[in-house]
């Protein structure tokens, strides 16, 4: 397969505080195990970064439709920084599901709560399609922004 543009995501990285904490937070929420645990490091890995030196603990989810890399920084040390959705430069992990009302029970079932109600998009939210689409947004632990998408009309992908 050629592809000449950047338009297939082989992965999201996600730096965490704790690997071991943060895998069992996002295997019950994916419903996968990890595909791999291990970790990387030194010179030359930390220059391809801009770094002088670095210990990275990652592991490895294959999702359906992309790989989800979870990245502890042993060194250097990772610092705390906070996004919110509106700020340059802050990023969200979107997650489609089929039944948004039923993807939100199963979050509390894992002891998360969405950051507000969900929404599902009408004529009055400036659309001018996608009507019915429901989404709704939390965060990991760490404070990652994420969101959950139940899509219709454009915000559906059309299998390729």
């Amino acid at each position: 397969m050629s592809n000449n543009g950047f338009s297939l995501v082989n992965h999201v990285g996600i730096t965490v505080s704790n690997l071991d904490k943060a895998i069992e937070f996002y295997e019950p929420l994916f419903g996968e195990k990890i595909a791999n645990k291990d970790e990387i490091g030194g010179k030359r890995m930390a220059q391809s970064q801009g770094l002088d030196d670095t210990l990275i603990k990652y592991a490895n989810f294959h999702l359906d439709n992309i790989n989800i890399d979870v990245l502890e920084y042993v060194k250097p040390e990772s610092t705390q920084t906070s996004y919110s959705n509106e700020q340059i430069s802050a990023m969200h992990m979107c997650l489609e599901v089929e039944d948004l009302e039923a993807a939100i029970e199963r979050l509390k079932d894992i002891g998360v709560e969405p950051e507000g109600d969900p929404l599902y998009f009408e004529e009055g939210d400036g659309l001018q399609s996608g009507f019915g689409t429901g989404v709704v947004y939390f965060k990991d632990p760490d404070g990652t922004n994420l969101e959950l998408i139940e899509p219709k009309g454009p915000f559906q992908r059309e299998p390729k």
